[in-house]
């Protein structure tokens, strides 16, 4: 086993043996909740695995989430074509009036499916909700409705607006690509390191059991 190899296993051992919160639901705006469910080895108790919501439809899901969670989601369209970037196709499917961009998702079947099973497991009794500013259009005031919604909650955010509950990224390494999408991606790995962006500047951990989020932009993984 090389060094980063052990370093990820170990960082993974020890996040498991931290965690005190198992049966918690992670409603996130992006990819970062299946990898927090991931490197904690914990089942998706979320529907929100593997996709994207953009605008206020994060807005509204969260600030509703009962409701949403009651009603099955359905096809939209199969090959949505984004027009910033023809390249980047995928499904989308709707719950209620709430556009969904299944992005890893071979069509709409595949994303309407693993949405329903996911949301068979969802626990209202113990939600988190992480959302960021770029899949909010850099709007401040969506991402504050996403900070207010009535859960735990905290927004990677690009711009700085002074919310407490915001991660504040370093413009010096971040920046958004035509798409209005942060780059580099913070589920991507460090250079020459195992440890992916959003680790290093967010005690997710710490937060799932119940850590001041006033303090969570302080927590530096080294």
């Amino acid at each position: 086993m090389n060094f980063l190899s052990f370093q990820r296993k170990s960082l993974n051992v020890l996040y498991r043996l931290r965690n005190k919160n198992k049966d918690f639901t992670l409603i996130s705006q992006n990819c970062v909740g299946g990898v927090i469910y991931n490197l904690l080895g914990l089942p998706f108790q979320s529907p929100t695995i593997n996709l994207f919501i953009e605008g206020d439809n994060f807005a509204k899901l969260v600030e509703n989430l009962e409701y949403y969670m009651s009603i099955p989601a359905k096809p939209l369209v199969d090959n949505y074509i984004d027009p910033q970037n023809p390249s980047i196709h995928y499904p989308k499917i709707l719950c209620g009036d709430i556009e969904i961009c299944a992005l890893h998702y071979r069509d709409c079947e595949d994303a309407v499916t693993a949405w329903e099973r996911r949301r068979a497991r969802v626990n209202l009794n113990n939600v988190f909700v992480i959302g960021n500013s770029w899949n909010s259009h850099e709007n401040s005031k969506l991402v504050q409705r996403i900070l207010q919604c009535g859960y735990p909650s905290v927004a990677f955010c690009y711009d700085d607006w002074g919310y407490d509950k915001c991660i504040q990224l370093d413009k010096e390494l971040w920046q958004l690509d035509e798409r209005g999408i942060v780059r580099p991606d913070i589920t991507a790995r460090m250079n020459n390191s195992s440890i992916m962006y959003f680790e290093r500047m967010f005690d997710f951990v710490g937060w799932l059991n119940g850590a001041n989020t006033a303090d969570i932009s302080k927590w530096k993984l080294e």
